[in-house]
């Protein structure tokens, strides 16, 4: 799901952006006059005149069916009109009568990575650059489709190989940046973005790739100022305000990612994946209620996100809004839809939290055996099930499961609470004033109330990766 997460960010422009390359510059009424019907199409749709330029297309293809050029025009306007089947359709009969058209392999590549379908895109560009080998577009969207699907040798060798007869191009040598930094290789990495800062030293990927570089090395003031020297660069650009938070959040510096998330959302409103990252933020500078609207609002977007589903149940969880939150969990679980495996477990735990406060101590049995199976190694789930077994008075597996929570998680002061409360009901004195001496010392080192929270954020702040 993260792959598809990234591929899905490919095109943050508006459609018509996306479909505009084949257009250059306005022609004044007397040039358009003189164009050929199809290139006069063109020219309007370049100038916005999208219903006339409909209508001229549509009268060409009356009288010329197979006009090629006049069906991956009209592809573009569907595209832009969000009609994708059909500019699918137009461009695939564009290609199909004339197949060495870059153009219409180009718009198909990007209405496959508009519609989710990235391999299908690999496949157009790969032709494309076939048909035309020094088209330097399709070589950077090639690149960066590649890196996205985590096909990352495979685009290391890509870039190697094209920058070998291609000139310096900048979005090309900072996805090669990008690939190095997947796999590791810092030094590699380093040497792609100072690459692509030669061929433009403008490019907010490649600083912001020097920035991932030095964040990785442990060296945060470097990374903090490569990432400050892109923020005025990047205001207009929804894109890169979002990757810009990505690597904010990673160096603590949330008042900035939430600034750059807001300016993405006032920049492309309909795009989720801004909601549901400032909606982590929003936990990293606690404001619930600011990031309890960002899940409504990205799972509007997206109603069937099961993670979605998962971080709003646990905000309504943190707010005391139980029955809620139960739907919302419930929903994340569901066999059709579930989370990702590696946040499955949460949802049991937290509704075995739910379960706890509402006195079901059966269903917090369960519900918190569930998440041990799933995460043997999660501590918390360990300690809730251990304290469930303790009002139980189940004293032999409340004993395994609290002494177990705090071999796996010695700072937690509750589990040491309730292991002094078990020890003292098991006749254990020593080993109860034992427990109690570590609770006060943990709650004085670390100004830690009695009561350790238990309701633990759904996963780690997502990583500045592209």
């Amino acid at each position: 799901m993260a792959s598809m997460t990234k591929i899905t960010k490919t095109v943050f422009l508006p459609l018509v952006a996306l479909f505009a390359p084949i257009l250059l510059a306005p022609l004044n009424a007397w040039a358009q006059s003189h164009l050929d019907p199809v290139e006069r199409a063109a020219a309007l749709i370049r100038d916005n005149q999208i219903e006339e330029a409909e209508r001229q297309l549509n009268q060409i293809l009356k009288t010329r069916p197979n006009e090629a050029a006049a069906l991956n025009l009209l592809g573009t306007i569907r595209a832009q009109q969000g009609n994708l089947k059909d500019s699918e359709a137009l461009f695939t009969r564009a290609v199909r009568i004339e197949p060495r058209m870059v153009g219409a392999h180009m718009n198909l590549a990007r209405l496959y990575l508009l519609s989710g379908t990235p391999e299908k895109a690999v496949v157009k560009l790969k032709e494309a650059l076939r048909l035309e080998p020094g088209n330097m577009e399709a070589s950077y969207r090639l690149a960066w489709v590649l890196d996205s699907l985590g096909r990352v040798d495979e685009c290391v060798s890509f870039i190697e190989t094209a920058r070998k007869s291609l000139p310096p191009y900048a979005p090309l040598l900072a996805v090669l940046g990008d690939a190095y930094l997947k796999k590791g290789s810092l030094d590699k990495a380093e040497a792609g973005y100072r690459s692509a800062l030669d061929a433009e030293g403008a490019n907010a990927d490649a600083r912001m790739g020097l920035a991932m570089v030095a964040r990785a090395r442990g060296d945060n003031k470097t990374a903090t100022i490569h990432l400050n020297d892109v923020r005025h660069v990047i205001v207009d650009s929804p894109d890169l305000l979002y990757k810009f938070a990505r690597i904010a959040l990673d160096l603590q510096l949330t008042e900035g990612a939430l600034q750059a998330l807001r300016r993405a959302i006032e920049l492309s409103p309909a795009e989720p994946s801004y909601y549901f990252l400032l909606g982590v933020a929003r936990l990293e500078k606690p404001d619930l209620d600011e990031g309890e609207g960002a899940f409504r609002q990205f799972l509007k977007l997206q109603p069937d996100h099961a993670e979605g589903q998962l971080y709003l149940g646990y905000i309504l969880l943190k707010q005391k809004k139980r029955s809620e939150a139960s739907e919302w969990l419930e929903k994340s679980l569901r066999k059709e839809n579930s989370v990702p495996e590696n946040l499955r477990h949460l949802g049991f735990y937290y509704l075995g939290l739910i379960a706890q406060e509402q006195n079901d101590d059966a269903q917090a049995e369960d519900l918190f055996g569930k998440a041990i199976r799933l995460a043997p190694s999660f501590a918390h789930a360990h300690i809730a099930l251990g304290s469930t077994y303790l009002k139980m008075k189940d004293y032999p597996r409340a004993r395994q499961e609290l002494e177990t929570g705090v071999k796996l998680d010695p700072g937690d002061s509750k589990a040491h609470y309730n292991l002094a409360l078990l020890y003292s009901r098991l006749n254990e004195p020593q080993r109860a004033q034992e427990e109690m001496r570590i609770v006060e010392r943990l709650n004085k080192k670390n100004g830690q109330a009695l009561e350790t929270d238990p309701i633990v954020p759904p996963a780690p702040r997502p990583r500045s990766e592209k």
